[in-house]
């Protein structure tokens, strides 16, 4: 009986009051992220412990931290937050294709593919509201999960068994070399050639260098990945390219905007040829999974012009 009561005591306010002190792990930011006052904040997540009969939070006067009970009991929190959601989506039959759309994407995405997709959204969806943000792929995973982010484009897999993977398209790497390099206009171009090159890669925490990494130890060609010189943006890194401090690897997608000045030498691998897949990632729990379908249908509409090779039904 004491635990039903506790649980009729125990309202979804509170419970998200505490989901979103989790999240930002700071009161002011958790108050402004659900539009209310720091007081109502504070006193919910503070009821929400009493009729728990557990501490959630650990207050100091400089930051927030979840205790040990408060980690243990986050996924049952959100969850009950997620359901809550499904219940009021499915009431109202929404199908998210209107109104804001919270799109994450890649660095070495947003660039290239944004100008056509969104053109392709505003024309085929003109009541959805696209807010973009361009982070690299764990933080796009943790807003995901978090619920800051509706779905998010980035290279698959994602690897993380909460979210949904919807593949759109894949499209190969290809090596940027300065001018004049002995690989300038080569095709069928062996991995092992990536030896002695001195590989220009981002910074970490982009997917990309991830992925070039990878393929430097197929080729048993890490030593030729250079630790001196490295950058934020693909676009510095071209630059750098360019003026003959080594050669780099990039997607297909992105080759028309970052070799346009020209001066560069493009060379081609051999089949199989090494690249990427991208896709479009959303919470398996999501009320909004049909919406995000017919999203990807879109996105992968918009696309097909493009150097890719398009995966799935466009007509999604």
């Amino acid at each position: 009986m004491k635990s039903i009561d506790r649980a009729s005591s125990v309202s979804i306010a509170q419970i998200r009051a505490f989901v979103s002190v989790a999240d930002q792990l700071h009161f002011g930011a958790a108050a402004d992220a659900l539009g209310v006052s720091q007081p109502a904040l504070s006193s919910a997540v503070a009821s929400l412990e009493t009729h728990l009969g557990v501490q959630l939070v650990e207050r100091t006067t400089r930051r927030v931290l979840l205790t040990p009970e408060g980690e243990a009991l986050l996924p049952d929190a959100r969850a009950v937050v997620d359901s809550v959601g499904h219940l009021v989506d499915a009431a109202a039959g929404q199908l998210a294709l209107s109104g804001p759309l919270r799109l994450g994407i890649i660095p070495t995405v947003a660039p290239y593919l944004l100008p056509t997709v969104l053109r392709t959204m505003r024309r085929r969806l003109p009541d959805l509201a696209p807010e973009v943000r361009e982070e690299q792929t764990d933080r796009l995973i943790d807003d995901l999960v978090s619920g800051r982010l509706d779905v998010a484009m980035l290279a698959l897999p994602a690897g993380n068994a909460s979210l949904t993977e919807i593949p759109l398209y894949e499209e190969d790497f290809v090596l940027l070399v300065p001018p004049g390099h002995r690989n300038a206009g080569a095709t069928g171009l062996p991995p092992r050639a990536l030896r002695g090159q001195d590989l220009l890669l981002l910074d970490e925490g982009h997917c990309l260098r991830d992925q070039a990494l990878d393929l430097c130890r197929s080729a048993r060609a890490l030593g030729s990945v250079s630790s001196a010189t490295r950058a934020s943006s693909l676009s510095t890194v071209v630059q750098l390219v360019a003026a003959g401090l080594g050669t780099t690897i990039v997607p297909e997608t992105a080759l028309a905007a970052e070799t346009r000045r020209g001066g560069l030498g493009v060379a081609r691998f051999t089949a199989p040829t090494p690249g990427r897949r991208i896709g479009l990632a959303f919470r398996t729990t999501s009320a909004r999974a049909p919406a995000y379908l017919a999203i990807a249908g879109v996105v992968r509409a918009s696309v097909g012009r493009l150097p890719v090779r398009v995966v799935g039904d466009v007509s999604t």
